[in-house]
């Protein structure tokens, strides 16, 4: 006869999905349009005899004999879903509205959280339980979207996204950091931040009320003010992320004007920012060009660098020393 047991969607992969059964069993079955997370009924037959005493005894035995074979692999099952809905790592979006997403360790989303009053209504216009258990990507681009929609980006410049990530290993961290930078930057008009950062950098960061990501800008923008000035990075936690990069890039002008080196002040794609620096990263090839550049540069003329909080093409992975 068959008895129907509910079972739970925990991954999908193209025509077929995996569901873990309430009697922790995982299964195979094809996917009917199913979303992660999702509780379905399932058909299990089960097989109907007459059993003579005799029988009853040696299946007993073997049930006994392997009772603890099965417990260990229903612990080991249960386990594994378990680390499935375990946060191993946090992914910020920041433009003024800054976006936590708690992942796993396959880079699903577990949870949406708003770190400020903007985000609310972004978080608002997003259908967080569709997004549950997908790629943090997916939900990255909702949230693009929908940022779109409320006109948090519409201009043709100055459309700067902050994206930080920080994860179980400095490699992961690397990995979606670069991943999730590439992704965005596909979005031509949008100027993309990528930082990488640390369990502590996330903690500093909330203590403040803001992301790790766009604690890293505000930092950045500290190095860059004025000795004779006094810098307050919490003065800047509600400033949208273009006019903490506006205002880097003027400091950044300035100090270079007193020490008679003006610089040019570029558009364009931002590079992966590492934790630890406190600048955007240079490719080799971009450095030899400059120092090309003063070379051939005729005397009694100005030189002219790049800027250092738009560098041009972006150089992803690795972390300045």
């Amino acid at each position: 006869m068959n008895e129907q047991k509910s079972a739970m969607i925990v991954e999908i992969r193209g025509a077929y999905a995996a569901a873990l059964r309430d009697d922790g069993v995982f299964v195979r079955v094809h996917n009917a349009g199913y979303d992660i997370g999702q509780t379905i009924m399932l058909d299990v037959f089960v097989e109907e005899e007459s059993i003579s005493p005799t029988r009853v005894k040696r299946r007993r035995s073997r049930v006994t004999a392997f009772a603890g074979v099965v417990a260990g692999f229903l612990l080991l099952l249960l386990g594994g879903f378990k680390g499935y809905t375990t946060p191993v790592g946090v992914v910020s979006l920041d433009v003024n509205p800054s976006i936590e997403y708690s992942i796993n360790c396959f880079d699903r989303v577990l949870d949406i959280s708003a770190v400020n009053e903007d985000a609310e209504k972004i978080l608002a216009g997003l259908d967080e339980d569709a997004l549950r258990y997908r790629p943090v990507d997916e939900a990255v681009d909702a949230t693009i979207a929908v940022l779109r929609e409320n006109g948090y980006l519409t201009d043709e410049t100055e459309n700067d996204v902050v994206i930080s990530a920080a994860s179980y290993s400095e490699r992961h961290t690397d990995e979606i950091t670069q991943r999730l930078g590439q992704r965005v930057r596909q979005q031509a008009d949008l100027t993309v931040y990528s930082i990488p950062v640390s369990e502590n950098d996330v903690q500093s960061a909330h203590n403040l009320g803001t992301s790790a990501g766009k604690l890293q800008i505000i930092e950045r923008l500290g190095d860059s003010w004025g000795k004779d000035e006094t810098f307050d990075p919490g003065d800047w936690v509600a400033r949208p992320v273009r006019e903490i990069i506006r205002e880097t890039k003027e400091q950044a002008d300035a100090n270079q004007s007193e020490k008679g080196n003006p610089k040019s002040t570029t558009a364009g794609e931002a590079d992966v920012i590492s934790g630890g620096a406190k600048t955007p990263q240079q490719s080799q090839q971009q450095s030899q060009q400059q120092a090309g550049t003063t070379q051939d540069q005729p005397s009694g003329g100005t030189s002219t660098e790049q800027d250092p909080a738009h560098t041009g093409e972006p150089k992803l992975g690795g972390k300045t020393p």
